[in-house]
Order: structure tokens, then C-alpha cells, then sequence
């Protein structure tokens, strides 16, 4: 195995603080905040190390598979047989057979995704969440759990240290660090020579009026010829798959959606066909309109299969390779893509937000964001915090080698705080900003959220269902529950209302997610079961959904 990189002073000081509480074999949470590229890994794996050398189990968790492979080979050089793998890629054989190295004592580091927590471990020293902000860490499917509360109880248990670690922590996460719950460590500066990339906002308002339609605009075309010219390689991120993000028809107004979801249908160029992302229908691509017949259908948005096409048209010579869902199905396609982009064999690499985070490219000295501004505007209370770690974290992996780099972020809102915080990744101002709305509208951390999602083939029902709960709570409140304070929301469809030919209808319930109301939640379940709507309507409760 590979001998440990050299710590800087900053980072020997955070490895000293978090390597005493390893120590002193009680429970305690640390947050690691560091800005990109400061080595926090660096940093955690020599925390990795200490553990290993005692003999005791260790969990490291990243968010994606994408981050699997760079973090398998960085941990193979230096621990070889000792790594066990878990991430939902992987065969079932294989997965059983890593369980069972673990089980064995064979293997004492787990890294994977959210599942790695799980690692049948006797003795745990040290459990690790890389990127903690990351949604993907919350199982959509039952059983709903947070792997963040599920690495805290395991710590607790096994009296050692959970460390949370990310260059723009959960807001949650940052709070509990000031409130004194979680012990806070700081790395401010990045790693070596590396310096932060100067990032520039770009008014696409103006481009568009000056006629360029495309996507890409003429200061980010004038760099990405620079940087082939110097023989160095791009970014670009398009939160969006697909080559189309709709089609409608100027005649009528008609819009192509899903015939089993309230959703537009994407255009995929690869298989000409135009398919929904919720439920998997597709149909073959036509010009003519289902709705009046006029053949002059317009296809709208651009997803990442349009942006390749631009850039083959734009730099005909250039190697772009693209990264989304679609090109990266088959087995060990991602590493191997991964693989060849830091081999130099291709220039550009396009992508959605799973080329934003934990990728290290020394050769990369230029990132483009397309598009900033579609996340911010979402009827999620986590928009702006979203947009911000997709910029900071995309942003961050510019000029990670001994060459500055550039970021240009694409914006119809330049103006924005969050843009103009995310190029300065100042988190802090941002969580100053961030935390006085969170409280003023109340939002965790100063609540907790029950999400209770009701679905019928029929809307009347999924809408009478969640009414008929919602009374069901308040009759709770006013009589054996007077003690537990919550605020409730009346019933509303969800985002997309309709997902494979079922209605959906949810309150939210903003909480304390205390025994008491817990109580009361399992009386009110019950008592709907008992009525006419628990026959025709699923439901199912989510506490703090992402």
C-alpha cells in the first residue's frame, strides 16, 4: 500500500482535534467545512488510518456512485485488501460476498453509498459522510431514513466519532455546528499551490438580445477555444438529460406530456423517441400534432444531447464526452469514461450535476454552468441552498492543479445573492442570509417537516383522503393531544400531480419530531385505516423529505 501524502499545518491541526475525540472513545459529531479542493480527504483519510491501525471498523460514505470510483482507487492505494464495497451497482453475488468480508473481519473499511452505514461491523471507530449536504443520502423508497441519522445513532452506540464533511454543509448541519451540538473544524484555504478560480457571471439576457440563441454563450465559446488551444480540458454542467425539454405546437398550444403522468415528455435524439422521466413511457417522435394535426411541432429547452450537438457544430475537432443517465447505464461505464476524461482522451466533459462534486481533474482549468437559475426557482424551501452547492461545488473543480482557473456561470439573474455568493464561495454569508428566512418562515432547523402523501386512481379520492386525514389530526389536537404544537397545511397536489396514472395529494405538517407527536401521527394512521378511504388510497408518511 501507497505511503500518506504530507498535512499541511492547517489541515495536522484538524487532523490532531478530530484524532483526540477518536481518542477519548465517546460519542461526537464533527463537521468538517472546507472550501473545494482543501484536502479534506486528505485529511480524513489519515483519520481512516488511525482507526485501521487499532483494529476497528470504519464507514465511508460518499453521495453518488459516480464519486465511487476516484475514492475506490485513492483507498486501494493505500489499503489495498482492507476495502469492502456497497453501493446499488453492484451484483447481488458480489454485494453478499463484500458482507460477509466485513462480517468476517476481513475487511474493515466499508465505502459506499447511503447502504455502506448498514456494514455488519462489531466494533465501528469511525464513521465518515462525504458531501453530507447531498439529497442522495435520503432513501426516497421505505424505509425512508436520513443515512446522516442513521450514522449518528450507529456512532452513538459504538461511542465514536461521525464526521460530516463538505465544502457547503446542509444548513442543518451548519446550525447545529454553531449552536455547539456538532464540533466545527475549518479548513480555509485550498491545498498546495492550488489557488480558487475567478468566477464570472454571464448575462444571457444580453446575449439573447445581441441574437445568440444557443446555449452557449459567446465569452464562454471564446474560452473553450482558448483552453484548446492550450491543450486544457472544460466542464460544463446542464442540470437537464435529454436533447429536448419539451414539445408544443404554435397552432394550438398543445403540449406533448406522458399519457400516465402530468409531465412533458423529453425528446431523446439517440433513439428518436420522446420519453417520460417519471414512469419510463415513451413514443416515437413525430412533427405532427396529436391535438389539431398542424406538422410544425417546436421543440424547446435544451437538455445535454442538444448541448453536445451545439459543441460538435462550434469546435468540430474537440473530443466531447457526455455524462448523464442515459450514457452511463451499463456497468462500470461511469469509471471508465472517468478513467479515460482524466487520461487526457477527450477536452470537454458535459454533464448533469453528477460531474459537479467530489471530481478531481488537475488538467481542468476552465467549468461553464448552463442554465444556474432553473434550480432556484423551484417550490422547494431548499432552492436557493441547492443552487448555491451546485455552483459552489461545480465551481470548485476549476484550476485544482498548478494552472489558475475560470468558472463562468450562465444567468438570466446575474444580480442574484446566491449567484454572487457561490462565485465568492463565502457559505457563511450565505448561511447568514439563508438561516434569517429559515426562521422567519419557519423551516428546519427550527422545525421538522412530516410530508403525508395520499394517491388514488381517482383525484376525488386522493383529495378527499387527505382532507379526511388533515380533520383527523386536528380533532387529535384539540382533545388528547392539546400538549403537541404543530402547524398544519391544507391539502395540495404534489409537484406533478399525476405519476403512472395515480393522483397525488399531500399535507405538510410542519413539527417537532418528538415521542409526542409520534404518538399522535400512529393514532391518526390507524383511525384512517378504519375508514371508506383506506381501501381505494395508498398513503404514506416521510419525515423531512428531500
Amino acid at each position: 500500500a501507497e505511503k500518506s501524502s504530507i498535512l499541511t499545518d492547517k489541515q495536522q491541526t484538524v487532523f490532531g482535534d478530530i484524532g483526540s475525540k477518536m481518542d477519548s472513545d465517546e460519542f461526537s459529531t464533527v463537521l468538517l467545512h472546507g472550501v473545494t479542493g482543501s484536502g479534506k480527504t486528505q485529511v480524513f483519510l489519515k483519520l481512516v488510518e488511525k482507526a485501521v491501525e487499532k483494529g476497528e471498523g470504519v464507514i465511508v460514505m460518499v453521495p453518488e456512485i459516480s464519486l465511487t470510483p476516484q475514492m475506490l482507487d485513492l483507498f486501494y492505494k493505500r489499503f489495498g485488501k482492507k476495502v469492502a464495497v456497497f453501493h446499488s451497482a453492484l451484483p447481488l453475488g458480489q454485494r453478499l460476498d463484500e458482507w460477509k468480508r466485513v462480517k468476517n473481519g476481513e475487511a474493515l473499511i466499508a465505502l459506499g453509498t447511503r447502504s455502506a452505514v448498514f456494514a455488519p461491523f462489531s466494533k465501528i471507530g469511525l464513521i465518515v459522510m462525504d458531501e453530507e449536504q447531498e439529497h442522495t443520502y435520503k432513501s426516497e423508497q421505505s424505509p425512508r431514513f436520513h443515512a446522516r441519522d442513521v450514522a449518528r445513532f450507529r456512532a452513538a452506540y459504538h461511542k465514536c466519532v461521525c464526521l460530516l464533511s463538505s465544502a457547503t454543509p446542509s444548513i442543518e448541519s451548519f446550525s447545529a455546528a454553531k449552536a455547539g451540538k456538532y464540533t466545527l473544524c475549518t479548513l480555509d484555504e485550498r491545498y498546495g499551490n492550488a489557488v480558487l478560480p475567478d468566477v464570472i457571471p454571464v448575462d444571457m439576457r444580453s446575449e439573447m438580445i445581441s441574437g445568440n440563441c444557443g446555449n452557449i454563450s459567446m465569452v464562454l465559446a471564446q474560452e473553450i477555444e482558448k483552453n484548446l488551444q492550450n491543450g486544457e480540458q472544460v466542464i460544463l454542467l446542464l442540470n437537464r438529460r435529454g436533447h429536448n425539454t419539451y414539445v408544443s405546437c404554435p397552432s394550438c398550444g398543445y403540449v406533448a406530456t406522458c399519457d400516465n403522468c402530468s409531465i412533458s415528455m423529453t425528446y431523446h435524439s439517440a433513439n428518436n423517441r420522446l420519453m417520460c422521466h417519471y414512469c419510463g413511457h415513451s413514443e416515437p417522435f413525430t412533427t405532427t400534432c396529436k391535438n389539431c394535426g398542424s406538422d410544425h411541432l417546436r421543440y424547446s429547452g435544451a437538455g445535454t444531447q442538444k448541448l453536445e450537438d451545439e459543441l460538435a457544430l462550434l469546435f468540430p475537432s474537440a473530443r466531447v464526452l457526455r455524462l448523464d443517465a442515459d450514457t452511463t447505464m451499463m456497468r462500470n461505464a461511469f469509471s471508465q469514461k472517468l478513467t479515460a476524461f482524466a487520461n487526457k482522451e477527450y477536452d470537454i466533459l458535459i454533464g448533469t450535476q453528477m460531474v459537479a462534486k467530489g471530481l478531481n481533474f488537475p488538467n481542468v482549468t476552465l467549468v461553464g454552468v448552463l442554465g444556474a437559475d432553473q434550480s432556484m426557482y423551484s417550490d422547494d424551501f431548499r432552492g436557493f441552498e441547492r443552487t448555491f452547492s451546485l455552483l459552489t461545488q461545480v465551481v470548485g473543480r476549476s484550476g485544482r492543479g498548478e494552472t489558475p482557473g475560470r468558472a463562468y456561470i450562465q444567468t438570466q439573474n446575474p444580480d442574484s445573492n446566491v449567484i454572487k455568493l457561490a462565485a465568492k464561495q463565502d457559505y457563511v454569508a450565505f448561511y447568514e442570509d439563508e438561516i434569517l428566512t429559515r426562521k422567519l418562515m419557519i423551516y428546519p432547523p427550527y422545525c421538522d417537516i412530516l410530508s403525508v402523501m395520499f394517491s388514488a386512481v381517482s383525484q376525488k379520492e386522493a383529495m378527499g383522503a387527505a382532507a379526511f386525514f388533515a380533520d383527523i389530526v386536528k380533532n387529535k389536537i384539540l382533545s388528547e393531544f392539546s400538549d403537541v404544537k404543530l402547524i398544519i397545511l391544507k391539502p395540495m397536489p404534489t409537484a406533478v400531480p399525476r405519476v403512472n396514472n395515480k393522483y397525488r395529494f399531500r399535507i405538510i405538517i410542519k413539527c417537532k419530531n418528538g415521542k409526542r407527536f409520534r404518538e399522535l401521527i400512529n393514532k391518526s394512521v390507524d383511525e384512517f385505516f378504519e375508514s371508506k378511504y383506506a381501501k381505494q388510497t395508498s398513503i404514506s408518511l416521510d419525515v423531512n423529505p428531500e
